[in-house]
């Protein structure tokens, strides 16, 4: 019976026990190699973990077992001088197989000493732990892409509290001066429009965030009526007029003389030309210019929306349409914002079965839009209920 403080079993569980790990266990593989690290026993589950039957590798060195790249670093080596020095070489790593197939191998090399105390060789106990591996990068990966969402929220709150302080500040000051006993008439009368316009800022940047979570939520649609192109376009820039003339921008409006009878949710539609006129009117410099050209064919209405403005980076130019895009990319020339309405802006036209695409040479080089919506509810839409 071995017997001590620490473990209590019989010499027949002993024997048992090693008959079973060598011989029976497949999950486990065991190597015994000497302390030239030449193998000089291999188990059953060793064998069938690698491929290797005892009679290929006995002989051999346990490099063998290392990936390239280790061995040329020497870390079959190193295991087992770890093991020598510091009683125990836990290591995982990829290993080879028989076929050159690699697994990840997760185990330990224990010295083994004779009577008297001295080295005599060494045992390796390792299991294939690929699925283990795979699983840990898959929750690596996971983990990597929360810190990125958790990232995009962080600057997206952030935008979100400077685009509210942006009106904010200037209506807070309108009011302070209207609280004035002195205030005159035509002062009062000078700050509305000011008041307007930050209260119109605020209206939009609360409606993007509204529809962004329609999106999310796939609860968006679209009511389609009856409509004329011309005086919803016309609608579309009046609305941005006043950002435009603040901004010192001219606004152009270029359509056919013929009225073009069209099928659309005329809100959810004058809210893309709204968002995309804005966002022209918004990156282009003083003095620059914004166009809205507007064709038909045979089945769609086809806008351009240009500008001579800022432009957008090569880089950017795939994103422009992703969520928070803009919020998580201070440093790509577009300026502030919460990255959400071009987004909200695809959504809307995808609802109307269209499609719509951003060209543009790179910064300082302006940009365009291009929609495509069909003139007609195309059939089987379903409207909202």
């Amino acid at each position: 019976m071995a017997k001590n403080d620490v473990f209590l079993f019989s010499e027949a569980d002993e024997r048992a026990f090693c008959s079973m790990l060598l011989r029976e266990t497949r999950q486990y593989g065991v190597v015994f190699y000497d302390l030239e690290r030449r193998i000089t026993g291999w188990s059953a589950g060793a064998a069938f973990i690698t491929g290797w039957s005892a009679e290929e590798v006995v002989g051999q060195r346990t490099g063998m077992l290392f990936v390239p790249e280790d061995r040329e670093h020497r870390l079959d080596e190193h295991e087992a001088n770890t093991a020598a020095v510091v009683g125990v070489g836990e290591d995982e790593r990829w290993h080879l197989r028989k076929d050159g197939s690699r697994f990840w191998s997760s185990g330990m090399s224990l010295p083994m000493r004779d009577d008297a105390g001295a080295l005599r060789g060494f045992v390796k106990i390792f299991r294939d732990a690929t699925h283990l591996r795979a699983r840990t990068r898959y929750l690596e990966n996971e983990l990597q892409e929360h810190v990125r969402q958790q990232q995009h929220v962080d600057s997206f709150v952030g935008t979100v509290a400077h685009e509210m302080r942006n009106p904010l500040s200037p209506l807070k000051s309108a009011v302070q001066l209207m609280s004035l006993p002195s205030v005159k008439p035509e002062t009062v009368q000078g700050l509305l429009p000011v008041m307007h316009r930050q209260i119109d800022a605020i209206e939009r940047l609360v409606e993007d965030l509204v529809d962004m979570t329609r999106v999310n939520a796939g609860k968006m649609s679209v009511v389609y009526e009856q409509a004329t192109l011309q005086p919803v376009l016309a609608q579309a820039m009046d609305a941005c007029r006043g950002q435009a003339r603040q901004r010192g921008v001219d606004l152009h409006l270029v359509a056919p003389s013929v009225p073009i009878a069209i099928e659309v949710d005329t809100q959810r539609f004058i809210q893309v030309l709204n968002n995309l006129l804005n966002n022209a009117v918004k990156f282009t410099h003083r003095g620059g210019n914004v166009w809205l050209t507007a064709t038909v064919d045979k089945t769609h209405m086809i806008l351009y929306l240009k500008d001579d403005g800022a432009g957008i980076a090569p880089d950017l130019l795939p994103k422009i349409f992703d969520a928070f895009t803009q919020a998580a990319s201070a440093s790509s020339g577009r300026g502030a914002g919460i990255g959400i309405g071009l987004s909200v802006v695809k959504e809307i036209v995808a609802l109307h079965q269209g499609t719509i695409e951003v060209r543009s040479e790179g910064p300082e080089k302006g940009t365009e839009f291009v929609v495509r919506i069909p003139l007609r509810k195309p059939q089987g839409s379903e409207a909202e209920l």
